[in-house]
């Protein structure tokens, strides 16, 4: 086929209008099928077992037309297919030439960026037909058998084996490819809906919303598709990170500190000792396993495994997030910070697949046990792959829980050190309270900062939130921040607590 006899696509919406126009096809050989099987069925059953079991008998009674059939491995082997190869080949052609002209095409970009396959593309094609026309959506409720009010029109796993597969080997390639060996997945631009105790194939298959703009723009151009890949902080919304990363998740970011925060930290000398050497731990890897030899003992090359695994155990507010971010700016690095309680289950793989590839040097897990406790429902050889390759990595991994017995025995055997957060004591609480509060707040000069310490048992975190909500009260009083101020700041703290359950 000459090239200069094809004609580009005008733009992105032409492509798509092509796409769409193969999947028309798709879906109307499909609705014969289901219409012609629902009819053999209604014609034969008596019951509603007749139906339930109907993929067993229907073979046998269709005098007439051909039998639909649910999974690939039930086809006859003489079955014809359509000849596919032209077509591809026809809009393979087009979209080169499109390209070669600057036409800008989405999908065709996609695929080249992430190398998916055509059932992959197909996939996304599928996936996105919804977010064009609820019409595909209707047809979609109808091949699913769920017509009714609260259906969303989202086409099942099951729905696009049975629509894009023709056999066994293209049937479990595709599955695979929606069940975390797929770039899509990986970078979450896919997401499968639904409660992790059901079955892969009755859950639901979208595109999430940045892909489905980026498809869809009328200008999907290659820096487009690099900050979908790999967003900004400040485009993501739920993990706690405090300076740039592209992990692909929920996250907030944390303020950047521009203070020595190891000044501001209030904590027993041992810890503060144990936390320092944490930090010399990356400092001086490389002079000592390289320089001076560590990583080859007579002349024979030792496993050394460069990066620490720590375990940071204390109630909420008893300073282990500030002690992370410490290191990392002792370190001159970001701190990645994630708080694992924010995540469903079935999103943390794909987490641990990303930290994995973007290696950060500081990496903080906030409530850990929700991948090394007793209720965790994550796979062990995930987790001992996803702890070895963060221990080959020069670098910190820091999981934060409560108490030390959240994590397991299995997981406690390879983590080092472990580091005890306490409550801060009456000296400890005496010089928070004074350092709660920036340079600029006007402050009394009469405040009991003794009788505050000895009156109030708290953690230098419940210190900061009753120090900031007694500075509001001030500001709306117009006023400075008195003692007076700071108690009702307490008590107000005290009532919250109490209505949760939480000592104060």
């Amino acid at each position: 086929m000459q090239s200069d006899s094809i004609e580009p696509f005008s733009d992105n919406w032409a492509y798509l209008k092509a796409e769409l126009l193969w999947l028309d096809r798709l879906l109307g050989m499909a609705i014969a099928r289901q219409r012609h099987d629902t009819k053999v069925v209604d014609r034969a059953a008596r019951s509603r077992v007749d139906r339930v079991t109907s993929h067993w008998w229907k073979g046998l009674v269709t005098l007439e037309g051909e039998t639909a059939y649910d999974s690939p491995a039930e086809r006859p082997g003489g079955r014809s297919t359509p000849a596919k190869g032209s077509y591809q080949q026809q809009l393979e052609a087009k979209i080169k030439v499109s390209q070669r002209r600057g036409v800008l095409l989405g999908v065709p970009s996609l695929c080249s960026r992430l190398q998916l396959s055509v059932p992959e593309k197909n996939l996304v094609l599928m996936a996105l037909a919804p977010e064009i026309s609820r019409r595909y959506a209707r047809l979609y409720n109808y091949l699913q058998e769920t017509e009714h009010p609260g259906a969303t029109g989202l086409p099942t796993v099951d729905l696009i084996l049975r629509m894009l597969c023709r056999t066994d080997v293209e049937w479990r390639s595709l599955r695979r490819c929606m069940t975390g060996d797929s770039a899509l997945l990986q970078y979450q631009l896919l997401e499968l809906r639904s409660s992790q105790a059901d079955p892969l194939l009755s859950r639901l298959v979208r595109l999430s919303d940045p892909l489905v703009n980026y498809l869809l723009a009328d200008q999907p151009d290659s820096n487009a598709l690099e900050a979908l890949l790999h967003p900004l902080p400040t485009a993501a919304p739920t993990f706690l990170i405090s300076s740039s990363s592209p992990l692909p998740t929920p996250h907030s970011p944390l303020p950047t500190l521009h203070r020595n925060l190891w000044s501001k930290l209030i904590l027993p000398p041992p810890l503060l000792v144990d936390l320092e050497h944490l930090c010399h731990r990356v400092q001086f890897a490389q002079q000592v396993d390289e320089d001076w030899g560590f990583a080859a003992v007579n002349g024979t090359l030792q496993t050394v495994k460069p990066g620490s695994i720590a375990l940071l155990c204390g109630a909420s507010g008893t300073g282990k997030t500030m002690a992370a971010q410490a290191i990392a700016q002792r370190l001159q690095t970001p701190l990645c910070c994630i708080d694992l309680a924010q995540l469903q289950q079935d999103d943390i793989p794909h987490l641990l697949q990303e930290i994995a590839i973007q290696a950060p040097t500081v990496l903080l897990l906030k409530a850990a046990q929700s991948c090394f406790g007793r209720t965790s429902l994550l796979a062990d050889a995930l987790l001992h792959q996803f702890l070895q390759v963060r221990q080959q990595h020069r670098g910190l991994t820091l999981l934060s829980v409560h108490q030390k017995h959240h994590v397991t025995a299995q997981w406690r055997r390879q983590i080092n050190p472990f580091l005890d957060f306490p409550l801060p004591d009456r000296d400890s609480r005496f010089k928070l309270w004074q350092q709660a509060f920036p340079e600029d707040v006007p402050l009394d000069a009469t405040i009991e900062w003794e009788w505050l310490a000895d009156q109030f048992v708290l953690s230098g975190g419940d210190i900061q939130t009753i120090t900031r909500d007694a500075a509001i009260q001030a500001a709306a009083l117009e006023t400075n921040v008195t003692t007076e101020h700071l108690i009702q700041a307490c008590e107000r703290a005290k009532g919250r607590q109490g209505r949760q359950g939480k000592k104060f």
